[in-house]
């Protein structure tokens, strides 16, 4: 039996409306009964994800930013990596005057220059919300990631420019194909997972993972069994064609799988 469910949130836990159906809620409730961890990782920052754990009724860990934060069930923050600074100053200076919307994620903030009610609309279970500013005026240290939303077009030749500039010194990948996320060397939710089976005690054995973006493939790679979403970006399906797939995030995609891969605790 799998000892351990990691599961993206935008995408895969959570339905269009950006929330967890009573039915997963229910289903994640009952195996978690049968001493099973649950961990969220997630692209999110860690106040955001903070409030929405806290309306299951037990604990569990939080990978959030991309794997630059993890904290426990208990909020203790037990890693940290963050975008170097001289790397924030001089993408905010390579980027300025760009038509796509730039945010910054800080220890405690969300940073941006211009308000966008789209962007909000994933935040309005958890009531987390941006602070609009002058980018010139926010420190660069303890940045732990740097989101560009705009045109796929767009994006796509910031990726290219930021890959060729910095090779594999940062990570550089896609949550969406309007979403370009920038975090540190090394920082992604598979290394960030490792940390917590460390601690746990278990290995990449114990875990069936969720996810549907390119942000999720570290993690769907380490896990024993890592469970692709029938919504996921094509790139993600056409770079991991034999991890199995679940039906979409509207209609329950992690519920149903668990319900199958749990079947035999669920029925007692």
């Amino acid at each position: 039996m799998y000892r351990l469910i990691a599961s993206d949130l935008d995408g895969t836990l959570l339905n269009r409306n950006h929330q967890i159906s009573t039915h997963t809620a229910d289903i994640l409730t009952r195996i978690q009964q049968h001493q099973v961890h649950i961990l969220i990782a997630t692209g999110r920052h860690y106040r955001d994800v903070h409030r929405i754990a806290k309306d299951f009724p037990f604990p569990m860990y939080l990978i959030t930013s991309n794997g630059a934060r993890v904290h426990t069930s208990e909020g203790e923050k037990i890693m940290q990596r963050d975008v170097p600074p001289t790397a924030v100053d001089d993408i905010l200076r390579l980027t300025e005057g760009c038509t796509f919307y730039r945010n910054l994620y800080h220890d405690d903030n969300w940073f941006v220059e211009a308000d966008n009610e789209r962007v909000l609309s994933y935040t309005n279970v958890s009531g987390f919300s941006y602070t609009r500013t002058d980018f010139a005026k926010v420190t660069r240290t303890g940045i732990s990631k740097m989101l560009f939303i705009g045109d796929p077009d767009e994006l796509n030749v910031l990726e290219r420019v930021l890959v060729e500039r910095y090779g594999t010194n940062l990570n550089i990948t896609f949550s969406l194909p309007t979403c370009l996320e920038v975090m540190g060397q090394d920082v992604n939710k598979g290394t960030a997972l490792q940390n917590v089976l460390e601690r746990l005690s278990l290995t990449s054995d114990d875990v069936i993972a969720f996810g549907d973006g390119l942000n999720d493939k570290e993690m769907l790679e380490m896990a024993k069994t890592g469970v692709i979403m029938a919504n996921a970006d094509r790139r993600l399906k056409s770079q991991l064609p034999d991890n199995p797939q679940t039906i979409d995030n509207d209609h329950d995609g992690v519920a149903d799988y668990l319900s199958q891969a749990f079947a035999e605790q669920l029925a007692q």
